[in-house]
């Protein structure tokens, strides 16, 4: 399976997991706030911030979704981004120095972040199933070799495969990232989150998987870095307080900045290659057995198990030496000099 590249980011394999802010419309339509959550994202360590562009009468009937804020359509109105708007944003998180990616709703947001020229896609999960807006991402990622993030909340297994397939066909699967996700804001059962979904998501469809995570704090995510997501996204804000639909389950920037720090811990504990460190060399140098004289040896008396015993510290032969799997190599054999008890025996010890 090979990196993806997004701008200056590498996407799976040993990189760095790569952490998306998710501001969504929590700029409130404003593009001082919008340019202050950029900031904020970059001061907290996130690799990349996420806005949604919205065509509201393309995308969906006018007074047909009633949120909990209100009216979709009205909503999505009040705090509507224009393109030029996301030129800007796209242009200001260049200045300082942190990847843009936006979610499109509808095939004509794919052209128009296409002709802005946005460096990867993400879509939600309420697009899985829009096969024509994935035919479309799916064809420009073969063309161009941008990756696709695609979430994968509220859908099935058949639904998954459906647009798997999309890209399968259009030669985009290898430029695919699928997310693990639950569409509840938040989850209030930890059961929901269905953890172990990002291995069957990363065995059955060979692509590169990562997490897209709506609860209220960070224990899903750092067990999703640890059970190989290679991206993860949190809804992030300023200030839970604020008006709108996503601010009370966003993170604020501290919250960010400790889930971001853990993330850093938990992926460079994550090698399996079994090795004593440095540090370890100096326990083990106490903690470990030998074997030791455990009466008085006469210069040229056999070595046996009764003479013989294990004790601290590790720096003589080793104890295994008085397991009968390598005992043969110890005992049988004459001491060389007079040794005490507790004498810490060595192979120069030994005739």
């Amino acid at each position: 399976m090979k990196d993806l590249h997004f701008g200056k980011l590498k996407i799976g394999g040993d990189n760095r997991v790569v952490i998306i802010a998710e501001v969504a419309d929590s700029h409130n339509g404003s593009m001082q706030m919008a340019k202050a959550l950029v900031d904020a994202a970059k001061e907290a360590g996130a690799d990349v911030v996420k806005f949604q562009l919205h065509l509201p009468d393309v995308e969906m009937v006018p007074g047909s979704i009633n949120m909990w804020d209100g009216p979709l359509y009205d909503i999505l109105k009040r705090n509507l981004f224009t393109s030029e708007m996301h030129k800007e944003i796209m242009d200001y998180c260049e200045k300082v120095g942190i990847e843009y990616l936006c979610t499109p709703f509808c095939p004509t947001s794919v052209d128009v972040l296409e002709s802005l020229g946005v460096k990867a896609f993400k879509t939600g999960s309420g697009e899985l199933a829009n096969l024509p807006q994935h035919r479309k991402l799916a064809k420009i990622s073969a063309e161009t070799g941008k990756p696709v993030i695609v979430s994968t909340g509220m859908s099935t297994m058949e639904e998954i495969h459906d647009t798997v397939r999309v890209y399968e066909q259009e030669g985009a699967k290898e430029n695919l990232v699928l997310m693990n996700c639950t569409s509840e804001y938040p989850p209030n059962d930890y059961s929901h989150a269905r953890l172990g979904f990002i291995r069957r998501l990363h065995d059955q469809f060979g692509v590169i998987v990562g997490q897209s995570d709506h609860t209220m704090d960070n224990y899903t995510v750092l067990a999703a870095v640890a059970l190989g997501a290679k991206i993860v996204e949190k809804h992030f804000t300023l200030s839970r307080k604020m008006r709108g639909p996503d601010h009370f389950i966003a993170l604020e920037p501290h919250m960010l900045a400790e889930l971001i720090s853990g993330i850093r811990k938990i992926e460079v504990g994550l090698g399996d290659e079994k090795k004593i460190t440095e540090e370890e060399s100096v326990v083990r140098d106490w903690a470990f057995h030998s074997v030791v004289a455990s009466t008085f040896i006469k210069q040229g008396e056999i070595l046996t198990l009764e003479n013989l015993m294990p004790k601290r510290p590790g720096r003589g032969i080793p104890a295994k030496f008085l397991d009968p799997m390598f005992s043969g190599q110890l005992i049988g054999r004459r001491a060389k000099r007079h040794l005490m008890p507790n004498t810490i025996l060595q192979w120069s010890d030994i005739e």
